[in-house]
């Protein structure tokens, strides 16, 4: 074959390439339209599931036993607020950003145009969050909106949202991812407010589990990763992703932390401590559910320094299933809490009623010791 037909060759699959990813692209998005169309559509056949499901129920009351009653109202009550609360949420989030309800796939256009209009855009992506924390009861997974808008703030660097964020890193109910997420852009906008909310997620090692494709690919745009690093990342745990936001905030907290849990630093401890004590508690009894045997130990040991009388439930349980070692270890650490726990407790100076107190003499004041009297008039005898 002459050059020319190879390169004729070349160009053909070169364009049919082209047209390949032109209609799978296409397909993509196809495919994530019908996704949102089909969550759309079953959360308003689930609330009329839910409706038509409790008036069978009182219609067939006198048929049912009495006992199963109860139970079965309550599973279908549940399940309703669960799917209505989704469905409110989504309403709420889709207006803030003027979408309709089938255009929600278009979330990393949206993303885009948030980002060009800066700080404009801070009220909307607020308002978003904000009903994410009202209405936290997720039916699928972490939500693509609620993460566009945390990620947006972070990027943005929007500081006035920062107590809001830490108030939505304090909500348990929300996803794992969306946590992350929150934690991330603490540590983008860079605000020391952030740091005692940061402290105890160095102690939580719950993976973070991105479950549909639409999850993985919103960490990628949000963050702005290439995909070998999002790989990496995906082996992240919470406490890894709260380690690099306080890199950016504060090093030396990471460095003291890193040093109690490795070394048994005393020193490290306490100073870490002085300003952050019962966040430091907290992040060390995280660790106690942690499998690195050797971190465990020191918190144990850590926990013990401090006197950490709340994290006495968490060794009793540590004390029942850790091996033999630990156990005895977390079982005298126990009795030495306890112990002191049950000691009375130290009187602060605020709590003293200075009004009982004697008063302190005034040594320019004149004695009075030696003044003459007042005459006081004698009682006539009747």
């Amino acid at each position: 074959m002459k050059e020319s037909g190879w390169k004729e060759l070349t160009q053909s699959l070169k364009r049919l390439l082209a047209v390949g990813r032109q209609k799978l692209w296409k397909l993509k998005f196809w495919w994530r339209e019908f996704v949102s169309r089909l969550k759309e559509v079953l959360i308003e056949g689930w609330t009329s599931l839910m409706f038509v499901s409790l008036s069978l129920l009182f219609a067939l009351s006198e048929r049912l036993p009495f006992f199963f009653l109860p139970f079965l109202f309550v599973l279908l009550l549940g399940l309703g607020l669960l799917v209505m609360s989704d469905h409110r949420f989504r309403k709420i989030s889709l207006r803030s950003l003027s979408l309709k309800s089938f255009e929600a796939f278009k979330w990393d256009k949206v993303f885009n145009q948030m980002l060009l209009e800066g700080e404009k855009a801070v009220p909307n992506l607020l308002q978003i969050l904000q009903a994410r924390r009202k209405f936290h009861l997720s039916f699928f997974d972490s939500d693509l909106v609620s993460l566009l808008a945390i990620f947006g703030l972070g990027r943005l660097k929007a500081r006035d949202t920062v107590e809001h964020l830490v108030e939505f890193i304090k909500t348990k109910q929300v996803p794992v991812a969306e946590h992350v997420a929150a934690i991330w852009a603490l540590g983008e906008i860079g605000d020391q407010k952030a740091i005692p909310a940061l402290i105890p997620f160095l102690g939580d090692f719950r993976s973070v589990l991105f479950g549909f494709y639409e999850t993985k690919m919103a960490f990628m745009k949000g963050i702005g990763l290439a995909k070998e690093e999002f790989r990496e990342r995906c082996r992240w745990q919470v406490c890894d992703w709260a380690g690099e936001a306080l890199m950016k905030l504060s090093p030396k907290i990471v460095t003291l932390f890193r040093k109690v849990v490795e070394e048994q630093d005393r020193d490290a401890l306490f100073e870490l401590a002085k300003e952050y004590r019962s966040e430091t508690i907290a992040a060390l009894t995280g660790l106690l559910d942690g499998r690195q045997r050797d971190w465990v130990f020191n918190a144990v040991w850590a926990l013990k320094e401090l006197r950490a009388v709340d994290a006495l439930p968490k060794l009793r349980r540590l004390a029942k299933t850790a091996g033999s070692p630990l156990r005895e270890y977390c079982q005298k650490v126990i009795a030495e809490l306890e112990e002191f726990s049950r000691l009375p407790r130290a009187v602060g100076v605020g709590e003293i009623e200075l009004a009982n107190l004697p008063a302190i003499p005034d040594p320019n004041a004149v004695p009075t010791e030696n003044l003459p009297r007042a005459a006081t008039p004698e009682k006539r005898s009747d």
